[in-house]
């Protein structure tokens, strides 16, 4: 069933991108990846195949070590030792991300909350090349979009970020369409686009159509991220014309297996936060066996949720009047309803309220008071997300009050950001049109 993308605004008559940043502001950088540590090492192990349900239609490689064909994209999650953007800025960038409405209110507080750095990942970012030989950048692997962006040689005031620079490139060919992101926060980037070769691991992907920003606002210039690469079905894309770096993966046979992997989990004390598998999937990060659902709808990653419940310690199953198609978005923070589900899910939270200038906020102290785990019930098994991961960051002059993992404003699709992804493994994989869920082994 072919996705409809609702139109978007416009930059000089064209339409924007549905790329999402997140503004993060005081934050010391750790140091440059090592880019050899991007790149596969070789193994003598023999893949396996992978235990799936009857909706396969083929075996998938599965490896402990990787391979000659497949290789690991280690991500990196923030380190924040000061004040940071964080949830409220997650929320509004999510829901413009997807054309969806943002509440007026909340605009005038996402640049002026500051919070303290409280553990939990707003954004992660993977090393990746642009350009012969690469360039190396930290991009966000994003599988809600479709487009690659990153900052160009031009732009005066990304003095954050590091540059692409198409005089050190072999393979940079000027393409010159004007090219820009908007949000209803009034953050923006424009430019124009090129084509180049793309490296991410062993893999080299030529003739890529990439976003060079010449300008961007302040909430991206103090983005710890260089950029955007999207893992999303082209059609998500909004640059006209464009073929994403996924499908032009996928159409050219540079993988043996046209699946990718993620794992993510709370950074460590060297900021490690999980990684991306290109071509396989490795049984050592889940427990149990994969549980393979069809996509609804293949452009966004787009399932079904049977069913949302409650899962209380000592009480038992509540179930909650929230199902329907669901999309699993590594380039979203928190998990996203519509008004009515995420009133619904709120009302298992004792003293939960929807404040007009904050949104959703639950008492800090839920975790003790609702022990236990929302359980998202998906192709006939339940995927646990801990009550305490639902606690985000508090709330600035109200104390005890902390703000919630689940927002509202989605309006055809529950979006299952990575609070959910944190605590269930997940495989994306293109030929089959399907993904693959298992919890997390951490």
């Amino acid at each position: 069933m072919a996705l409809d993308v609702p139109s978007g605004p416009t930059i000089d008559g064209l339409p924007v991108s549905g790329m999402q940043f997140l503004a993060d502001s005081s934050e010391e950088e750790k140091a440059e990846h090592q880019d050899s540590s991007n790149n596969a090492s070789s193994s003598d192990g023999q893949n396996q195949s992978v235990s799936s349900d009857s909706s396969a239609s083929s075996p998938l490689a599965d490896v402990s070590q990787d391979g000659v064909n497949s290789f690991r994209i280690p991500i990196t999650a923030h380190k924040s030792p000061g004040d940071r953007v964080s949830t409220m800025a997650a929320r509004v960038r999510t829901l413009q991300k997807h054309k969806l409405n943002v509440p007026g209110k909340w605009l005038q507080v996402v640049e002026s909350l500051k919070v303290k750095e409280y553990g939990y990942g707003i954004e992660y970012y993977g090393s990746v090349g642009v350009g012969s030989p690469p360039q190396m950048f930290k991009l966000d692997l994003d599988t809600g979009s479709g487009d690659v962006w990153l900052a160009g040689q031009e732009c005066k005031v990304c003095s954050r970020h590091k540059k692409f620079n198409p005089d050190k490139s072999s393979t940079y060919k000027s393409e010159g369409r004007k090219w820009g992101i908007s949000y209803g926060d009034g953050s923006f980037a424009s430019g124009y686009t090129i084509r180049d070769t793309v490296t991410i691991g062993n893999l080299t992907v030529p003739n890529q159509v990439i976003g060079l920003a010449t300008n961007e606002s302040r909430a991206y210039q103090i983005d710890t991220v260089d950029g955007l690469l999207g893992l999303a079905y082209s059609g998500v894309s909004f640059i006209p014309g464009v073929t994403t770096f996924l499908d032009n993966v996928i159409e050219n046979d540079y993988l043996s297996e046209p699946v990718f992997s993620v794992y993510l989990k709370d950074k460590d004390k060297d900021d490690y936060a999980g990684e991306y598998l290109f071509g396989a999937i490795d049984k050592t990060r889940f427990t149990g066996e994969l549980t393979w659902v069809p996509l609804h709808r293949p452009k966004f990653w787009e399932i079904m949720l049977d069913s949302v419940s409650f899962n209380v310690k000592d009480v038992g199953k509540e179930e909650m009047n929230i199902k329907g198609p669901a999309i699993l978005d590594t380039g979203t923070t928190l998990i996203v309803m519509s008004e009515e589900q995420a009133t619904e899910f709120h009302r298992g939270i004792p003293s939960a309220e929807n404040s007009d200038i904050y949104g959703w906020i639950m008492p800090c102290n839920t975790e003790q008071v609702v022990p236990g785990n929302l359980t998202f019930t998906i192709g006939g098994v339940d995927f646990a997300v801990p009550v305490k991961n639902l606690v985000r960051e508090p709330v600035k002059g109200l104390d005890g009050w902390c703000f919630s993992a689940v927002t509202s404003g989605a309006s055809d699709f529950v979006i299952l950001g990575d609070v959910f992804l944190r605590s269930n493994y997940a495989v994306f994989d293109r030929r089959n049109g399907r993904v693959g869920i298992a919890p997390s082994k951490h």
